[in-house]
């Protein structure tokens, strides 16, 4: 077994180094829910630690929505004491947050991981918050994307590596498989925590996971999962050559207005194709709400309108509290916390 292990890791620090993921002596914080994906990246980094001269630091947030919560804190924590790195441990009243900003549980519990995470990588001058998404995950998301009627954006997927605040986020195992993470676990002699909260219907990712794919996989495709993963593959190339297009004609189209808002020159924009309208648009909608989760193709739909001959004086309103009005002369971003997903 001591080969599977080794080879494991062999083929995951050549992704790392391969795509630039991590850099020789950097402070790496790495997120470990406890779960199996996320006690692998762990040890694969330790292991990789002496070779790229890294500096290791934990970092887990305590969701507090189950009683047993505190134990997979306890348990990373004694996790990370065993490898000899320090540990960052958060707790996070989830389900009040989610109520107060009007977050469903399963998109606020994420807002506030990644915003814990980024805050302890801050404190701590981490240059990468490394994270144990998988390949199966890929294909969980976009499925997912997919029935919520995602764009080319939305279906390329989980991003092996993006910046935000300065800081690199990585997804080292993002080409590895749950099984092959199984395999790994039993031939390192570790253990992990079960959160049930993966069993729970409720959740659309855990619909899709255990029922969704495993009905496409058994009556339609059984490689219904590798053919969604290459689907964001060819999506993410096709996308990053849109972004780059787009990006040159930002410079001369964009312009920033007062505090928290963007104006785009209209005529400009409209003589654009259609799909470099778009591109520029969810430029402007990223600048200023610092993603795009919640922005879905009804929205842009709605955008579309605002573009037109006849359109003078009107206005959107987008989730993630941004309003989109029309002017004469140029499309106006402005960021609205009240803003309800309307349109006048």
């Amino acid at each position: 077994m001591t080969g599977v292990r080794e080879s494991f890791v062999a083929r995951v620090g050549r992704e790392i180094l391969r795509l630039q993921l991590i850099h020789r002596d950097d402070r790496v914080m790495v997120g470990v829910s406890g779960g199996a994906d996320s006690v692998t990246l762990l040890h694969v980094l330790v292991q990789l630690q002496p070779a790229l001269r890294l500096k290791l630091c934990v970092v887990h947030v305590d969701h507090q929505l189950r009683p047993d919560s505190a134990a997979d804190a306890a348990f990373v924590q004694a996790l990370a004491a065993r490898f000899k790195i320090p540990a960052v441990i958060e707790q996070r009243d989830v389900e009040a947050l989610c109520r107060a900003h009007r977050w469903s549980l399963e998109d606020g519990a994420r807002r506030i991981r990644y915003e814990s995470f980024l805050k302890a990588a801050a404190r701590w001058s981490a240059d990468v918050v490394a994270l144990a998404h998988t390949a199966d995950d890929q294909a969980e998301t976009v499925l997912m994307r997919l029935l919520r009627g995602s764009g080319l954006t939305g279906l390329a997927g989980i991003p092996v590596m993006r910046e935000a605040q300065g800081i690199r986020i990585v997804r080292p195992l993002l080409s590895c498989w749950r099984q092959e993470i199984a395999g790994y676990l039993a031939s390192a002699g570790l253990t992990a925590r079960q959160d049930p909260s993966n069993e729970d219907r409720r959740f659309l990712r855990n619909r899709i996971r255990h029922e969704l794919l495993p009905w496409l996989a058994r009556d339609y495709n059984p490689n219904i999962k590798q053919a969604l993963v290459q689907l964001a593959g060819q999506s993410r190339v096709d996308g990053t050559y849109l972004e780059s297009a787009a990006q040159r004609h930002w410079k001369r189209m964009a312009k920033p207005s007062r505090k928290g808002e963007i104006a785009l020159n209209l005529p400009a924009l409209a003589r654009q194709p259609q799909a470099l309208q778009r591109q520029l648009v969810r430029q402007a909608l990223r600048q200023l709400q610092g993603d795009l989760n919640e922005f879905e193709f009804r929205h842009w739909l709605k955008l579309e309108r605002l573009l037109g001959p006849g359109a003078l004086r009107a206005a959107v309103d987008l989730p993630g509290g941004v309003r989109v009005l029309r002017e004469p002369d140029r499309l106006r971003f402005q960021a609205c916390p009240s803003s309800d997903d309307a349109v006048y």
